[in-house]
């Protein structure tokens, strides 16, 4: 099973992927992210770092906080589409 299957398969990392799915664009803090998804902030920070070492997310590393944001690579994004079921037609709807 590839890191992207495995991933969606837990409840937590398939919430925070499906929240930057819904947001490409945003960037936000452990505690931001935390907030919006009501998890407690050490559960978030370790299902964050997990997520930034399989590539699906990224990490702004800065001198007292780190942005997570979703990945940009077109590849992961098409995989990580056809795992939630998702074909051309019904993502040109969203």
């Amino acid at each position: 099973m590839d890191k992207i299957a495995k991933a969606l398969k837990s409840p937590i990392k398939k919430k925070i992927i499906l929240f930057f799915r819904e947001n490409p664009q945003a960037v936000d803090s452990v505690r931001g992210i935390s907030t919006w998804l009501n998890l407690k902030s050490g559960i978030a920070r370790k299902y964050l770092e997990e997520l930034v070492k399989d590539n699906i997310l990224i990490a702004h590393r800065g001198a007292t906080t780190t942005g997570y944001a979703y990945t940009q690579d077109e590849d992961i994004l098409k995989r990580i589409e056809e795992y939630l079921g998702l074909n051309d037609e019904e993502r040109d709807t969203d």
